[in-house]
């Protein structure tokens, strides 16, 4: 499942291997244009120096909140002001539309704002969104302290602990057992 919060939180990459390594991939053209692509959003390239350090907060400021969540704390409603005024800056409306025959109508998202303004509500829309009880408890942080990836765990009991087990797992159980053979000698 794709969510358009999480991919932008992961977009301050790490290297989960424990190099250190880490990207700021809001930084790279590159990425940003997949990333619009990919939600069909639309933003002036390149990315302006106000738009990318506003992004770069909205991202930091929705790690916290997140981070909170995931701890099972309790979001204060001055905590989300910053969230509610990112989504008041460009209001958006749902409208429906004829698609086709087989399709039937669609839904279709408009706003009067554009650009960089709109990505960012529509990144708080969809964050908001994933705050909601049949989701906010699905949001996990990896359990890799090199990692920490954002990811949402759709297995039926809940209880994914990494964001991929061929990755993050097998490593972090690599060095558990390394761990305990150190402690054996």
């Amino acid at each position: 499942m794709d969510w358009l919060c999480i991919d932008f939180l992961n977009s301050d990459w790490r290297d989960s291997r424990g190099s250190g390594r880490r990207e700021n991939r809001l930084a790279k053209q590159e990425w940003l244009e997949r990333f619009l692509r990919k939600y069909d959003l639309h933003a002036p390239l390149p990315i302006d120096e106000a738009s990318a350090a506003a992004l770069l907060h909205m991202r930091e400021y929705m790690r916290g909140l997140l981070e909170q969540v995931v701890r099972g704390e309790v979001l204060r409603q001055e905590d989300l002001e910053e969230l509610n005024q990112t989504l008041a800056k460009a209001p958006f409306y749902v409208r429906v539309i004829t698609a086709d025959k087989e399709s039937g109508y669609q839904q279709e998202m408009v706003s009067t704002a554009s650009g960089w303004e709109l990505v960012m509500a529509r990144i708080a829309a969809s964050f908001a969104e994933l705050l909601l009880p049949a989701h906010v408890q699905r949001v996990k942080i990896c359990d890799n302290e090199d990692c920490r990836w954002v990811f949402y765990d759709e297995s039926r009991n809940r209880v994914r602990r990494w964001c991929d087990d061929k990755m993050c797992g097998n490593l972090m159980k690599v060095r558990r057992f390394r761990e305990r053979q150190k402690e054996k000698k």
